[in-house]
């Protein structure tokens, strides 16, 4: 696999956010991260869904929960679009069979908990999340 391009600034939110128990929006996370997407812009939406891809790619090719599953509507929903997309990247990931496993919250809930769990030891956090702080 090629090496990815990871966003830092979204994957160390997304760590702060994990350790802390926490998820957060898709608007919250463009700004908090100051990413500078424009959601009213197609592409831009598209950029950043592709940037949490990468980032979840990454981290699971390193044996680590997929960090984009912290991110949710407003309220902690998500739309059936993203848990779709979500789903269907975890899918051959994981080795996922439609039969067995669906696209729905409650996978999504089960991925959010183990990447809380594991962001929460701090030996993780230490040796793999942001550095330079």
């Amino acid at each position: 696999m090629d090496e990815l391009y990871v966003n830092r600034e979204i994957r160390e939110t997304l760590i702060d956010l994990a350790a802390e128990n926490k998820t957060i929006t898709f608007s919250r996370l463009n700004t908090g991260s100051d990413t500078g997407y424009n959601f009213q812009i197609p592409s831009d939406r598209d950029e950043f869904n592709e940037d949490l891809e990468a980032i979840s790619l990454s981290e699971v090719k390193n044996g680590r929960p997929p960090l984009s599953c912290l991110v949710v509507y407003k309220g902690g929903s998500s739309s059936k679009q993203i848990l779709e997309s979500f789903y269907n990247m975890c899918e051959e990931l994981y080795d996922l069979s439609p039969e067995t496993t669906k696209p729905n919250s409650k996978f999504l809930k089960s991925l959010q908990v183990k990447c809380h769990e594991y962001w929460k030891i701090s030996d993780n956090f230490k040796q793999f999340g942001p550095k330079n702080r």
